[in-house]
């Protein structure tokens, strides 16, 4: 006789249960600060991306004072990371500190809290400006916990650098410091393009002074209508290469275009200056 064995009880079934991680932001910023003759000009994008969500929009802009001192920084990565860092960075700041190394030491003790950048040091870059009110002033760079001086000017985020790699050799000279006003121009531009084909950035762009007493200026209010004044130049711009290459424009006629661009030149310089 042939014995089957029992056949086993049906197992319960519970629920699987899907474990949702919060949703990581990743602020893919364009952030660029350029060391000037006369102080610090930051400029960033605003757009916050939640990945597989929405996005926001909010300036990334630090900006902290004491007795004798100012630093101002923009980030990109992880803006939760980057709330976190501004706490302990708080946390840390002494009454009274007399030099820049006092803040850059400050820095790189705020930054060793965060075991997060040993793994992914991008998930919080910044351009931290310092000023010495009528002393010191300096710009510097992290990646992670690795901090390094800006002697011209450097940029943070943007996924896809290669417009900025094109740029700045056009634009700046990167061993000679810009006056603030042309580093305001050529910071809005850069975000402007950046925003234009970077995937991620976007937003209004912000645009701040550090200046060497130490006060702190934002000319944000002006963004907008540097942006159009550089679009405006862009395309006359277009249009002079569309017809240097074409041969049905005659001499007389490109000489039309070029004394067009030229007026158009004069006039938008008049008007940013």
């Amino acid at each position: 006789m042939i014995r089957t064995s029992p056949k086993p009880l049906p197992r319960p079934i519970f629920p699987h249960l899907k474990r949702e991680r919060l949703p990581k932001g990743r602020a893919v910023t364009i952030g660029i600060g350029f060391h000037c003759d006369e102080g610090i000009v930051l400029c960033a994008d605003t757009q916050i991306s939640w990945q597989g969500k929405h996005k926001i929009h909010e300036s990334k802009v630090f900006y902290l004072s004491g007795i004798n001192w100012t630093m101002a920084s923009v980030y990109a990565g992880d803006p939760h990371l980057w709330k976190s860092f501004q706490d302990k960075f708080r946390e840390l700041i002494r009454a009274e500190v007399k030099t820049t190394k006092d803040l850059r030491d400050i820095l790189e003790t705020a930054l060793c809290y965060f075991t997060e950048l040993d793994s992914d040091p991008t998930s919080l870059c910044l351009l931290m400006g310092f000023v010495i009110r009528d002393k010191e002033i300096k710009l510097v760079k992290t990646v992670g916990k690795l901090i390094s001086d800006v002697s011209g000017f450097d940029y943070v985020g943007c996924g896809d650098s290669s417009v900025l790699r094109y740029l700045a050799p056009i634009m700046a000279d990167k061993d000679r410091w810009m006056s603030i006003n042309q580093a305001l121009q050529v910071g809005t531009y850069w975000v402007l393009q950046a925003k234009r084909y970077a995937e991620d950035c976007g937003g209004d762009t912000d645009a701040f002074v550090l200046h060497w007493n130490g006060s702190m200026q934002t000319r944000s209010n002006m963004t907008y209508n540097w942006e159009q004044h550089c679009l405006r130049l862009e395309g006359d711009a277009g249009k002079i290469f569309q017809s240097f290459w074409d041969t049905s424009v005659d001499a007389a006629q490109f000489d039309q275009i070029l004394d067009r661009f030229c007026v158009h030149l004069r006039e938008e310089r008049r008007t940013v200056l």
